[in-house]
């Protein structure tokens, strides 16, 4: 998984390496094509994961994934030739000016800081496995923001310039849009899942119905990365359109908080607008970001990018995966008990009845009377939960909402110029450096 996951974090770098490619008035196509893979894992993998459960060929799932990755390898080996010198200068001179203190820095703070956030899902927020890596996590990052700073670097991962450009509208603001969108996602994606199994499905027993379930999400997401390569381009107004599609996704994504064990139709609707926001966004986010800075810049931009996208992921699905646990818990203690004893169970079974909650043995010991009694109070808790995941993504959606109005219009960079040829095509001759 570690292998897996350094791979795929190179190969995020594709909305920026294919982009490049193209007149920078089709930047936020090259961005779509770049990730349109992602786009359909997000529709079939739901599907194709749960077959393969039923049918015992779940592997198929990582070997189709192999497989078009290694063809998308030799594809590269044998036809991608970008400049060699992006910076003009050799190769032994960059080895020897990469900045390496910073990145061991970054990799040793982030790492714990990622662990700490994770194991608050699993561990009370006092708890030493908690706390010790986030300290930890903290001051190395901190170290890591002074060393960038202070330190006189002929390459600094993280220059400052970046940042301050235009006050932050240039780089900082888009790039923080581009966090809170992936944020709201995650808010989604861990609420519809949650509302399919424990509302919609008989808790996952229809599991067929439950795939079916699952798609909406994932047409969304085309949905609206398809209008933005469709419709973009003649909107223009590129920091409106990236406000818009924003607001409409916090706006619609919030809603969810209204979810109840029967209104299903309504939050199909919601969580199929929320999701067009969300595509038509997140890749906007994404080219708006690469234009806010000098083209030699790109591959900064790019990675600064990727780490607040799936930083802020992390973080989210930490927080919000926290919040629906503790709240639901919460309610599950106040509500099954009485709704159990409502149903005919004696006050003097309660503790053993809570400790058989969510399992098959409620049935078996308690009688199906009592078992639908609560499984109607845990839907209900449920809801509870949900309710208040989807308030603490409302706030940090506003917070996507001003970023994105702070945005400058890039309208004007949004031009024919192509920023990079391939060497190995008749164009090369117009790279500055090779």
């Amino acid at each position: 998984m570690a292998i897996s996951g350094f791979g795929g974090g190179n190969c995020q770098m594709a909305a920026f390496a294919l982009s490049e490619l193209l007149p920078n008035k089709w930047r936020h196509i090259g961005v779509i094509i770049a990730d349109i893979t992602t786009i359909m894992a997000v529709i079939i993998g739901p599907a194709s994961g749960r077959l393969g459960i039923e049918h015992g060929n779940w592997q198929w799932n990582f070997w189709a994934a192999a497989i078009a990755q290694f063809l998308s390898f030799l594809g590269l080996l044998f036809l991608y030739f970008p400049p060699a010198h992006p910076y003009g200068i050799p190769i032994h001179q960059m080895v020897k000016e990469i900045d390496y203190v910073g990145g061991i820095l970054f990799i040793v703070g982030a790492v714990p800081l990622l662990i700490g956030i994770v194991y608050t899902t699993i561990f009370p927020s006092n708890n030493a496995h908690v706390v010790a890596p986030l300290v930890i996590g903290f001051f190395f990052i901190i170290c890591f923001a002074c060393w960038e700073r202070f330190a006189k670097l002929k390459h600094p991962l993280t220059p400052t310039y970046v940042f301050t450009s235009s006050h932050g509208r240039d780089f900082t603001a888009p790039a923080i849009a581009l966090g809170v969108v992936n944020m709201f996602y995650y808010s989604s994606s861990i609420l519809w899942p949650t509302m399919i199994n424990t509302f919609y499905t008989d808790g996952g027993a229809d599991w067929r119905y439950g795939i079916a379930l699952s798609l909406p999400q994932g047409f969304a997401i085309l949905t609206g990365a398809g209008s933005l390569a469709i419709f973009g381009r003649s909107i223009r107004n590129w920091q409106w359109q990236l406000t818009g599609s924003v607001f409409f996704m916090v706006f619609f994504g919030s809603l969810l908080a209204l979810a109840t064990q029967h209104n299903k139709s309504l939050m199909i609707a919601f969580v199929f607008l929320s999701q067009t926001g969300y595509g038509w966004a997140i890749y906007l986010a994404i080219a708006v970001s690469q234009m806010g800075v000098e083209h030699k810049d790109l591959g900064i931009s790019g990675g600064i990018s990727g780490v607040v996208r799936f930083a802020a992921g992390s973080i989210a699905a930490a927080v919000y995966t926290t919040i629906l646990t503790n709240t639901t818990n919460t309610w599950i203690m106040k509500l099954v008990p009485s709704a159990a004893v409502a149903a005919g169970l004696p006050e003097s079974q309660i503790a053993a009845l809570m400790k058989v909650v969510g399992t098959s043995a409620l049935a078996k010991e308690f009688g199906t009377k009592v078992a639908a009694a609560v499984a109607n109070a845990v839907a209900e808790a449920t809801v509870h939960g949900i309710r208040i995941v989807a308030f603490t993504s409302l706030a940090f959606g506003v917070v996507g909402i001003i970023a994105s109005a702070c945005c400058k219009d890039v309208d004007a960079k949004m031009n024919n110029k192509i920023e990079v040829y391939l060497e190995n095509t008749e164009m090369a001759s117009r790279n500055r450096n090779h």
